[in-house]
């Protein structure tokens, strides 16, 4: 079923979710001048940052492959549901870490992000308990990935991204 609409046709208004930018509406598809040429894009506008606007070339198949429609709310329920069985830990090597985390970004599934999270959540706890925190780059991409993962929630389910993990503790009863 996800397979089917992955290959939607995007047109104006449609709720989508681009790369590490999260959900976004698709505002307009037109031209615009890159260099010493036009190319029609899609212009994206973050659902929770009004600030930014996004530009996508459409023959840029790099760019328009991180565009992808919304999960549904039962495919984010299931999402979830699955969480607490997912037994994850973070790799003790720092370059380890970095290598798991820009793959897990760039791919975008959500599965891996949220186990992403939960290793790194899980991860900081383990730190503080001996009096250490967590290394910028390990925050960093926590950050990213629940920015890509919250917005889009929080789209779904009609929350607010701050929302999204006081939701996700109720429907795990109290776990996460």
């Amino acid at each position: 079923r996800r397979e089917e609409r992955e290959t939607k046709i995007f047109k104006l208004g449609d709720m989508v979710c681009y790369g590490p930018t999260g959900a976004c509406q698709i505002t307009s598809h037109e031209a615009r001048r890159y260099g010493d040429r036009n190319q029609t894009s899609f212009v994206l506008k973050p659902v929770f940052d009004k600030s930014m606007t996004i530009c996508v070339p459409e023959n840029n198949e790099a760019l328009v492959a991180r565009i992808h429609p919304l999960m549904t709310k039962d495919e984010l329920l299931a999402l979830i549901r699955e969480l607490p069985d997912q037994q994850v830990q973070c790799d003790p090597s720092p370059d380890a870490r970095k290598q798991y985390y820009s793959e897990t970004l760039k791919r975008g599934d959500h599965r891996e992000l949220l186990r992403m999270v939960k290793a790194i959540y899980d991860f900081k706890k383990k730190r503080h308990a001996v009096g250490k925190r967590l290394s910028g780059f390990d925050e960093a991409a926590m950050r990213e990935a629940e920015n890509m993962l919250y917005t889009e929630f929080a789209l779904v389910l009609d929350i607010q991204p701050k929302d999204v993990v006081p939701f996700i503790r109720r429907e795990l009863g109290g776990e996460a």
